[in-house]
């Protein structure tokens, strides 16, 4: 299947068809990204290596997940292998059944769980199949090796430098607004530690409202809406960086000054949260969880596994909490363009295991 190919069908089978709550991404790639991607070593292939890898997302209008496939393509293409992309729109039962399709097309599969829960089927059909199946982001019975972060550690490092960092305009305990997506065990771990995290600094701080953004900057712009309407809020916390962009929207429509708010969100993923982080605004800090590193990872753990290597249950990926200082480290601007230093990230310390899984 071409690249246009593959484009076509996230786009059919996919969230970003024109669902109003759901506008898709645009992930632009920096120019001189496959350069960034060939100074990562690959793994050592021979003649019989995967050459058709599925990808199975959960929900592909995200700016996450538009960078996740743009870069599994070109890290496949580096081992001489295509990509072919389904969506599952966080439905377990589309997953599943896009999992029997791909199976019968492809000889590796990715699997980004549409649900916490549900989708261990499909890593029973991957071995049944004698194929092998990387997971990103949230854990499944059953599988080999998970590609991710420490969600609760990571958590736990943004509620402490918000705790450290940052003071209510009033004196008082902050309140903080919860921007969350409930029924992905990861992201409740990132609440779960971001609030500890902040309590370890500031006792009394406490969650004023937790909320489900789904993933959208529209939805999460209309569930918050009501809540700044009622109270004031000093930390908008969310677990991506597009829900707390809508967020932040709703907080200023409803006339509360953006110098009494700070945004900690989960991402960095995109060009324009890079620019929030730069302005000087609400955006103070975010848990920099590195797309790019983590779609190479994915791709290399397809590789692993073919060749029968030994592989960690859990290939942790570092997630550091990242101000407008520290940005230009990881993410530096060459010709204009915001772009990953992949030998920069690959060089952070990493977790062997998680505190909470």
């Amino acid at each position: 299947m071409s690249h246009e190919e593959g484009a076509h069908a996230a786009s059919k089978d996919g969230a970003g068809d024109g669902l109003s709550d759901h506008p898709q991404a645009v992930y632009m790639p920096p120019p001189t990204l496959d350069k960034a991607l060939a100074d990562l070593p690959r793994v050592e292939v021979d003649a019989g290596a995967p050459k058709r890898v599925g990808y199975l997302v959960n929900y592909s209008f995200h700016i996450w997940y538009q960078i996740l496939i743009e870069i599994i393509r070109r890290r496949a293409a580096q081992y001489g292998a295509t990509v072919i992309v389904r969506d599952a729109q966080l439905s377990v039962e589309r997953q599943i059944e896009q999992a029997r399709e791909l199976l019968t097309k492809v000889d590796a599969l990715i699997l980004t769980p549409a649900a916490t829960e549900g989708l261990e089927s499909i890593v029973k059909m991957g071995a049944d199949h004698n194929i092998p199946v990387v997971v990103e982001a949230n854990p499944v019975e059953g599988m080999k090796t998970l590609v991710a972060i420490c969600d609760y550690d990571a958590g736990y490092a943004l509620g402490q430098w918000v705790g450290q960092h940052i003071q209510s305009a009033s004196e008082r305990p902050p309140k903080v607004l919860d921007m969350g997506l409930p029924t992905l065990r990861p992201c409740l771990l990132r609440s779960e530690g971001f609030m500890n995290g902040l309590q370890s600094i500031q006792p009394d701080a406490a969650f004023v409202a937790r909320l489900n953004g789904e993933g959208s900057k529209i939805i999460a712009k209309r569930v918050s809406a009501p809540v700044f309407a009622a109270q004031e809020v000093d930390v908008i916390f969310a677990m991506d960086d597009e829900t707390g962009q809508g967020a932040l929207e709703a907080y200023l429509d409803a006339g509360r000054d953006p110098a009494r708010v700070t945004l900690a969100a989960f991402g960095l993923a995109g060009n324009n949260e890079k620019d929030l982080l730069t302005s000087g605004g609400p955006l103070k800090v975010g848990a920099a969880m590195f797309p790019e590193y983590v779609a190479v990872r994915c791709v290399d753990g397809v590789m692993q596994l073919h060749r029968g290597d030994s592989v960690s249950r859990r290939d942790v990926i570092p997630a550091i909490p990242i101000t407008a200082d520290l940005l230009p480290k990881y993410y530096p601007k060459i010709s204009g363009v915001w772009t990953p230093d992949l030998q920069a990230v690959a060089a952070l310390p990493a977790a062997v295991s998680c505190t909470r899984e």
